[in-house]
């Protein structure tokens, strides 16, 4: 237990109370117990690691699960349709032209889920450009085995199936990764009497997942309000240097929901912004359903800008959606689109829906011309 325990009321204020008590114990919850009760708490990020990426009872390695639909847990982009591969598409193929059209160039996906953004930017290389589509390698990068052999039966020999980063080697390519950097693993934080605790993951008496806290030093100030809760930033230089290392010239393209750190971290946040997602609802409880809900965090774009410029890349100005996907569609939106994909690039770039709520952030490394907007 902590040496100084925090007052916890904090995070019973960030997080659903009461809790929902599942009809059946998940199986991760029970491993996750018995790791508890035999090592101790365990930090916040741990506990979101396991969660998330247990190589058969985390959130993702359910691959044959439908969850993210109308149906499942939640949409993203990709679920309004084929017009979003498609406009990336567009923006790489601008990029390939801009760097002299190699006879090479590899797209390694992150995050590829069911393979449906893979398949309509695939789909749509030979309409927009044959020598485009002739000249690519679109390879995915997944870590889970269950959802590589998943989207090896969906996909076939359109993709190479990798499981870690550093099995791409090549000379010049792009990186696509939509909504990737708000599943990496935070930790989590809480600032009680007058200092900051990071949270953990303890077990109660009765054997149920509770709140611990232990004292912390995270590069954070101390003028916030008691009870105040924020996310840490995930481990990005582990994250981000197998990616920096694949390409010797590239583009990286990064779209997600998120803040600057300012936003990120202003005292009138004081809930923070981890949330789950389960059934359409955001207000599941953390320690709800372990393995059985999405568990998420907007991005610190301030954060990710700093490491990859560590890291040797150089950073552009993050947009929101709408704005960068308009650029993108502008020789689409000149050839008069039919009805159908004009109803999705509205979606895609509608304030009140996709448009101002996530944002495009784009890297690159070594010497090329970045052909944007």
């Amino acid at each position: 237990m902590s040496q100084k325990p925090a007052e916890l009321s904090g995070l019973q204020q960030a997080f659903q109370y009461p809790r929902l008590k599942p009809k059946a114990t998940p199986e991760l919850n029970k491993i996750l117990i018995s790791e508890i009760r035999e090592s101790g708490p365990l930090p916040f990020s741990s506990y979101m690691a396991q969660c998330l990426y247990h190589p058969k009872l985390g959130y993702y390695a359910r691959a044959e699960a439908t969850t993210v639909s109308k149906k499942g847990d939640f949409i993203t982009s990709v679920s309004v349709g084929p017009l979003f591969g498609q406009l990336l598409a567009r923006r790489l193929h601008r990029f390939w032209l801009a760097n002299g059209s190699p006879s090479h160039f590899t797209i390694l996906e992150l995050g590829a889920h069911d393979g449906s953004l893979a398949t309509d930017i695939l789909t749509n290389l030979t309409e927009i450009d044959p020598a485009f589509a002739a000249a690519v390698s679109y390879v995915i990068s997944e870590p889970l085995p269950a959802r590589r052999n998943f989207l090896k039966t969906r996909l076939g020999d359109k993709a190479t199936l990798i499981s870690h980063p550093d099995e791409v080697q090549t000379e010049i390519g792009a990186l696509v990764a939509n909504e990737v950097l708000d599943a990496l693993p935070v930790p989590l934080y809480l600032f009680s009497k007058n200092q900051w605790h990071e949270v953990l993951v303890a077990i109660d008496n009765d054997d149920n997942l509770a709140w611990d806290t232990r004292p912390a030093s995270p590069d954070l100030p101390l003028n916030y309000p008691e009870g105040y809760v924020t996310e840490g930033v995930p481990d990005l230089p582990t994250f981000l240097t197998p990616l920096a290392q694949c390409f010797k010239k590239a583009l990286y393209v990064w779209i997600d929901y998120g803040l600057d750190q300012e936003s990120l971290y202003h005292p009138a946040r004081t809930a923070g912004t981890l949330r789950c997602y389960r059934n359409q609802k955001s207000n599941a409880h953390p320690l709800d359903f372990p393995g059985e809900q999405d568990i998420t965090a907007d991005v610190n774009f301030t954060a990710v800008e700093k490491a990859a410029t560590k890291l040797g890349l150089q950073a552009h100005p993050v947009m929101n959606q709408s704005r960068y996907l308009t650029y993108c569609a502008k020789d689409w939106l000149l050839a008069n689109p039919d009805q159908k994909g004009i109803q999705q690039f509205q979606t895609l770039t509608h304030p009140s829906q996709f448009g101002n709520r996530f944002y495009a952030l784009e890297l690159t490394k070594g010497d090329v011309t970045r052909a944007f907007p």
